[in-house]
């Protein structure tokens, strides 16, 4: 009876076990089955809006709901009449627990401030595919800019995932099918009444966005304790990750072409040796200028006197040097590095502006503080500089800081958005998002060269390195050093270069235009104020100014050192 007993038991434990993964599997099953937005997303609550009320409204709880999780679906759409896109007709922004405002900018025709306060408020992330495109026609179309937008196939790929389109990125992680049909996608968006498929369609691509985020950040933070993005809560390990992370793809465009998959595959020699495994991510890497980045510090540092032991400025140590070796200075200290000139200077450190030149400056990235690498940064970009006269040219060291690698390219991106901004005040038109330049010598050798060193660095010898650097250097007298940008700028040289004229130039139309209208100071102090709010350096040197080149003027000026003729050559006659 008891070998019975334990018998029935064995077999109700088995059929117990068998019925409950059974369970678990059609559970399992009906959790990733696919299905469709407007199935999955049945309890979203969309607000049309089209007057400055109803927006007021819509960026109130916007706002109210984001509150701790700081991001927001995003997403545009457009009509397209004959190939030729028009102005953005309807903008997307949708909340993680499903409110998602239609924002009919063609029925509003002009972004009311509120909606301006949101889309330019860099402490929410406006999530998408590819919403840096996004921000550029809304810039473009409306005048309004968006700030922190976040590409979430960057989450994608931070997590191991394959980063495709909005469709199957909602498919694989969200088992959420996307109305993709050309009937709806190239539909009127600026229609008088939108129909109910376009609400579902344009509400569902907003918040998709932002449950893809929500999913993909969850994943991120698994490894930290608690989960506060989605909670609330105050854990400070995660909030960190989560913070680190948004800010390192904030605002940068997602590029497949340098982004390709971790993909191997098999390459074979000439002397059929046995196939070599080659990762494609390292190849692209190859591509990339590994000399850009400088190994020695750019400040050193070392200290100029007047011949009566005043203090004129620091300066590096070759320079200093070279006083010395000309006989024109005498060393009076070794730590640090102090040269007295033997004959008098033509000006002194007068005043804040003097003064900035006395300061020891530090070798770290003036955005985040790392140390590790750094990059000179022209906060005034060269194509506009270069057309400056020699009188603003003089002391431009103020306008060179050091950045890191990932603030550097974060900030050549940002600066796109000031280009595009100068070309529509100045009708001074960009190629393809990049300025066209003018150069009147060898832009063949120029070109090669540049060429050479980005894609090839690693497989040339060092003296040719340096050959073609030589190269470079002398086409860019202005240059002290190699580096990413200069070498991107070169490259991008096309062989029509040599014969256009320097009215096609949108750098120097923007110059022109300021000369004619509020001078160069102003431009100069309109790239400044762009660094200063689209970066927000931690670290820039004391005494740092926007108006550093108006200050140093009045000195020369004061001093009579500088003529009518000069107040005129940068647009200011009399001095006002």
């Amino acid at each position: 009876m008891e070998a019975i007993l334990k018998h029935n038991l064995s077999v109700t434990t088995v059929i117990i076990t068998i019925l409950s993964a059974a369970v678990v599997f059609t559970v399992l099953k009906y959790k990733r089955r696919i299905r469709k937005a407007s199935e999955a997303f049945h309890y979203m609550n969309v607000l049309i809006v089209t007057d400055e009320e109803a927006c007021n409204s819509a960026v109130t709880i916007i706002r109210r709901k984001c509150v701790y999780h700081k991001a927001i679906g995003f997403d545009c759409e457009w009509v397209t009449v004959g190939r030729k896109r028009q102005p953005v007709a309807l903008l997307q922004l949708s909340t993680l627990d499903g409110f998602c405002g239609l924002f009919r900018l063609n029925q509003m025709k002009t972004v009311p401030s509120s909606l301006k306060a949101l889309l330019e408020d860099n402490t929410i992330y406006k999530v998408g595919v590819s919403p840096s495109d996004d921000a550029k026609y809304l810039f473009h179309d409306w005048g309004a800019k968006l700030k922190s937008s976040l590409d979430v196939r960057h989450l994608a790929r931070a997590c191991g995932h394959s980063a495709g389109g909005l469709a199957s990125l909602s498919e694989a992680l969200l088992q959420v099918t996307l109305d993709k049909h050309w009937k709806v996608r190239c539909s009127d968006w600026e229609a008088e009444q939108l129909t109910d498929r376009q609400i579902v369609y344009a509400a569902a691509d907003a918040h998709v966005a932002i449950k893809i985020f929500a999913k993909l950040i969850r994943e991120y933070t698994s490894r930290a304790r608690g989960s506060y993005w989605l909670t609330g809560a105050t854990d400070k390990h995660s909030q960190q990750a989560v913070n680190d992370l948004c800010r390192d793809i904030a605002d940068v465009a997602f590029k497949t072409k340098h982004n390709i998959a971790d993909v191997a595959f098999k390459t074979k020699n000439n002397k059929g040796k046995k196939d070599k495994i080659v990762k494609k991510e390292d190849i692209v890497m190859k591509k990339r200028y590994p000399y850009a980045t400088r190994t020695k510090p750019l400040y050193n540092n070392c200290y100029l006197q007047a011949p009566d032991g005043e203090l004129l400025c620091t300066c590096d140590k070759k320079k200093a040097l070279w006083y010395v070796e000309k006989e024109l200075a005498a060393v009076v200290s070794e730590a640090p590095l102090t040269v007295r000139l033997r004959f008098e200077p033509a000006g002194r450190s007068v005043g804040a502006v003097g003064r900035y030149y006395c300061l020891a400056k530090e070798n770290k990235c003036v955005v985040c503080g790392s140390t590790d690498s750094y990059i000179r940064k022209n906060v005034v970009p060269r194509e506009y500089r270069k057309y400056f006269p020699e009188v603003m040219k003089d002391h431009s060291s103020h306008d060179v800081v050091l950045l890191c690698v990932r603030c550097h390219q974060l900030s050549n991106t940002l600066d796109l958005r000031m280009r595009e901004m100068l070309a529509r005040k100045c009708h001074a038109p960009l190629a393809n998002g990049k300025a066209v330049f003018s150069y009147d010598f060898n832009t063949k050798k120029i070109r090669s060269a540049a060429r050479a060193l980005l894609h090839q660095s690693q497989s040339l010898p060092g003296v040719r390195r340096r050959a073609l650097e030589e190269v470079l250097l002398q086409h860019y007298p202005q240059c002290e050093e190699v580096t990413q940008e200069l070498l991107e700028e070169a490259a991008a040289i096309g062989p029509e270069a040599a014969i256009k004229t320097e009215e096609e130039s949108h750098g120097m139309k923007v110059v022109e235009h300021h000369l004619k209208h509020e001078g160069l100071l102003r431009l100069e102090e309109y790239w400044r104020e762009h660094f200063l709010t689209s970066m927000e350096p931690k670290f820039m040197p004391e005494l740092w100014s926007i108006k550093h080149n108006e200050e140093r003027l009045r000195v020369k000026l004061d001093e009579g050192r500088l003529s009518q003729k000069d107040l005129q050559s940068i647009g200011l006659t009399p001095w006002t």
